[in-house]
């Protein structure tokens, strides 16, 4: 090795954007306690399936506008009133698991998550939503963890690619996003072979309703009407020797001004977007996190040119937003919160820059493995549909001596009807039988009646045993009935005679005697 590679070597040491951290004993207890925190503090978590047909994007927008609530709280009175929030912050989370992509919704209380519930069904049809048994996915002392954030590229009030920042996606960003996640099959550098199973992806959206101050106002958020008038004016350029001069804005800016003063009035959220890789192989821990994290670069606004960049977290920090993570909350201070100069590091967008980057998608991100739901329900029975009140009911008349009898259309004859004479309850017998019967068990056991000859029954080769005894001996219960659709569990063989099953048959065929 010459000395300019070793001096080299020296000063320039390789190391990965997103460096890894070993998951020891403290570090599991810390998620532990994080996920202990939850489950006392907030309400359940909900898997949803979605269908692989639903509206996306929108229907997640949809989902937000309804579930944003600051719950302000008014404190004093007059001129010496101040305004405090007490905002519920939820979250929605895409995992990869078990070779499993996923979707969750962690609501702050249960009373969000009935209402989180609702929506859900009322945007996503068909969708199937259930408590998950599984609360993070799987961490073992020895994995490696990789963390990145994402953080906004200019001011809060540029939106990010969205729907109301006139710039639609011309394919879902999740297509990428997911597909990075799922790891059917790997290697690490040095060929080692890695499975589905060794890779755990989890993409994590907590939010919190902001209020409408956000685009009205500071400290705690900016006037946007006026920001969008400022980029309208143009750009004062030149110098003291050359002379200065206000150059047009353009047709790009002015754009851009048009989309941030439709923000005024607008529902926005607090975000913080993070991604977990997890995995006992370090260097696969790193990759997965770099591409997932990289991929969300695909929400540039190119009018307004913001967007998220993401940012690693530093080894050191991972137990502390680890944590969080498990937990489903973060900790954005008041000096992050107020927007003097530029604005604050926290992430505050409008609802549908939520709506984009937290929806449960649909087909079109064509990944393989997605937890989809597994049938659809069906619209129910047709009102307009022969229902069972409406099947025709054999005719009753009463004979000449009081005796009831049942006239069916379809008798032994060729288009006769057969009388089926009943027993009234008083004729019976404590054995159930008619009185003045002569029927003896072995007149039980007998075989089944002739079907040749004057005394068959039926109609016909094709005609049903089960329903041609019960004509003759007026019902199961010597009731009047019509032509049944089943067996009366099972005792057709009393009266057809007994059935036994071969021995020798191991699928267990019957033959009667």
């Amino acid at each position: 090795m010459s000395i300019g590679d070793k001096v080299k070597g020296a000063l320039i040491t390789e190391s990965s954007a997103y460096p890894a951290r070993q998951v020891d004993d403290d570090l599991y207890d810390t998620v532990t306690d994080g996920l202990a925190d939850a489950e006392a503090t907030s309400g359940p978590r909900l898997r949803v399936r979605p269908p692989r047909e639903n509206n996306g994007m929108d229907a997640s927008i949809s989902l937000y506008e309804t579930v944003h609530d600051p719950r302000e709280q008014v404190i004093g009175a007059g001129r010496f009133k101040f305004v405090r929030t007490n905002a519920h912050i939820h979250a929605y989370e895409m995992v990869y698991d078990e070779g499993k992509l996923q979707f969750f919704f962690k609501p702050a209380t249960r009373v969000d998550a009935n209402q989180f519930e609702r929506q859900l069904r009322k945007n996503y049809p068909n969708a199937q939503i259930a408590q998950a048994d599984k609360q993070f996915p799987t961490l073992d002392v020895g994995d490696h963890v990789s963390m990145a954030r994402m953080r906004l590229k200019k001011p809060f009030y540029y939106p990010i690619k969205c729907k109301i920042a006139e710039e639609d996606f011309e394919v879902d960003p999740y297509g990428d996003i997911t597909s990075d996640m799922v790891v059917e099959e790997d290697q690490t550098s040095t060929g080692e072979r890695v499975l589905a199973e060794d890779c755990r992806v989890m993409v994590q959206t907590v939010f919190e309703p902001a209020r409408d101050v956000w685009t009205k106002r500071r400290p705690y958020g900016l006037n946007v009407t006026e920001a969008a008038a400022h980029i309208k004016e143009g750009e004062l350029t030149g110098n003291m020797l050359r002379g200065f001069e206000i150059r047009d804005p353009g047709s790009k800016r002015t754009r851009a001004a048009k989309i941030i003063d439709k923000l005024h009035g607008a529902k926005g959220y607090y975000l913080t977007i993070r991604v977990t890789a997890i995995s006992p192989h370090k260097e696969i821990a790193e990759r997965r996190c770099n591409t997932v994290a990289n991929d969300f670069e695909k929400y540039y606004n190119s009018f307004t040119e913001q967007g998220l960049d993401p940012i690693s977290i530093d080894p050191e920090e991972v137990p502390r937003h680890l944590r969080e993570v498990a937990a489903r909350t973060h900790n954005i201070s008041w000096k992050q919160r107020v927007k003097f100069g530029p604005g604050g590091g926290a992430v505050l967008q409008p609802v549908s820059a939520l709506g984009s980057i937290a929806h449960v998608p649909n087909e079109d991100i064509n990944t393989p493995v997605v937890d989809w739901a597994k049938q659809q329900t069906g619209p129910g029975i047709p009102a307009e549909s022969r229902q069972q009140d409406d099947i025709d009911r054999p005719e009753t008349v009463t004979g000449s001596e009081g005796d009831k009898e049942t006239f069916t259309t379809d008798g032994p004859g060729e288009g006769g009807t057969t009388p089926n004479r009943h027993v009234a309850p008083s004729e019976r017998s404590a054995n159930n039988d008619p009185v003045g019967s002569e029927t003896t068990e072995t007149s039980r056991a007998a075989g089944p009646p002739p079907t040749d000859g004057p005394d068959a029954v039926g109609s016909g080769v094709d005609s049903d045993p089960s329903q041609q005894v019960e004509q003759d001996n007026g019902g199961p219960n010597g009731d009047a009935e019509g032509p049944s659709d089943d067996t009366n569990n099972g005792s057709v063989g009393d009266a057809t005679g007994e059935s036994e099953t071969d021995d020798s048959d191991l699928f267990g065929d019957t033959s009667h005697q």
